[in-house]
């Protein structure tokens, strides 16, 4: 009932989901992460599917994530909504052709061009195998949702993954919550910027609610993962631990969050159900570490076109299994290791 109050969705709501997500016959549920593909009018097609098709291909994934930015900046983005449409349509092939349940998060680029995210997300929604969902109405933002994952066999959920929208820039933030004035931000940090965005606190709440009416209904708690696009203040924290936090993989690009807490890893924390969080948005970062439990880390990006990278260009597998759903196995995985050289850009 507090959750139909406050966000005007019942947990059903939040439940429902355009196709169902199980575990293999195997006990096994495999995830694609895929972020910063940066296409629109004019973008390297070519490069871009073969590189989406052979991602798919060789990871065997049950769900694929585009973790933000998917459209855009700059002299390549879309306008229309008939854009994008043409964009995902060519970017979803691998995953729609296969059958595979899709879903997505928007970046802070992807409404820069005309297309209002609001707008943005029913034509995604158009895509059969697509399984967003914009979210409670009364929410902040387009693409809170909970995707539940079934046992091979059975009716109760043994595992989540939790999408998020992390917004844009401080200005959208000032626009949003009614700033007369610009938000001018204070870096507290040694590297990062600072002056991005983050979830809301109403978005921390409806975590934690939903969080807690799943434990009462099913009388546990829900193992998961969560995605955004923008990492969380505590990824500054990891880089200046590396020592103490496990760290693995490429740091090549400052952090790049909010300075402003929004207190979502403290609520992740307290609930102990997200097991690890990832996100894109920082092009030449593919590192993953733990900090108080959880997993953190980025998934690299994908992109031809805004901030390249040969070496780093692919995404992240996640695998669980359904005997043990709170251990959430993970690794990049690399263009150029599946591709060679064909798969660099040609610029």
């Amino acid at each position: 009932m507090i959750l139909d109050e406050l966000f005007g969705e019942s947990l059903e709501k939040t439940l429902e989901t355009k196709l169902p997500l199980r575990f293999d016959e195997n006990g096994r549920f495999r995830v694609l992460m895929v972020s910063d593909i940066h296409g629109g009018v004019g973008y390297n097609r070519k490069k871009t599917v073969a590189a989406m098709e052979a991602l798919v291909e060789s990871s065997h994934p049950q769900l694929v994530l585009l973790g933000g930015d998917t459209a855009g900046p700059g002299y390549i983005h879309i306008e229309t909504t008939d854009d994008l449409r043409s964009l995902l349509s060519d970017i979803s092939a691998p995953m729609e052709s296969r059958g595979i349940p899709w879903a997505h998060v928007f970046g802070n680029h992807d409404d820069n061009y005309g297309v209002k995210n609001e707008d943005a997300e029913r034509v995604y929604e158009e895509f059969p195998h697509c399984v967003s969902k914009a979210g409670p109405a009364g929410l902040s933002g387009v693409g809170n949702y909970l995707l539940p994952v079934y046992p091979s066999v059975g009716t109760d959920p043994v595992f989540g993954v939790w999408g998020m929208d992390s917004h844009g820039g401080m200005t959208e933030f000032a626009e949003r919550h009614g700033k007369s004035e610009p938000v001018k931000m204070l870096h507290p940090f040694a590297g990062g910027h600072g002056s991005y965005d983050s979830v809301d606190i109403e978005q921390v709440m409806w975590y934690y609610l939903v969080s807690k009416e799943i434990e009462k209904r099913y009388g546990r708690k829900l193992p998961a993962l969560m995605y955004a696009h923008i990492p969380l203040p505590e990824y500054e924290i990891i880089v200046q631990n590396k020592d103490d936090t496990h760290f693995f993989g490429y740091h090549d690009e400052d952090v790049a969050c909010t300075a402003l807490n929004p207190g979502l890893f403290r609520a992740i924390v307290e609930r102990g159900d997200v097991r690890a969080f990832f996100c894109g948005h920082d092009h030449w970062n593919d590192w993953q570490a733990e900090y108080l439990g959880i997993k953190l880390g980025y998934d690299a990006s994908m992109s031809y076109h805004a901030c390249q990278n040969n070496f780093l260009r692919g995404g992240r597998i996640f695998e669980v299994n359904e005997s043990d759903p709170w251990n959430i196995a993970t690794e990049t995985i690399k263009i150029r290791d599946i591709m060679g050289h064909a798969g660099d850009s040609d610029e």
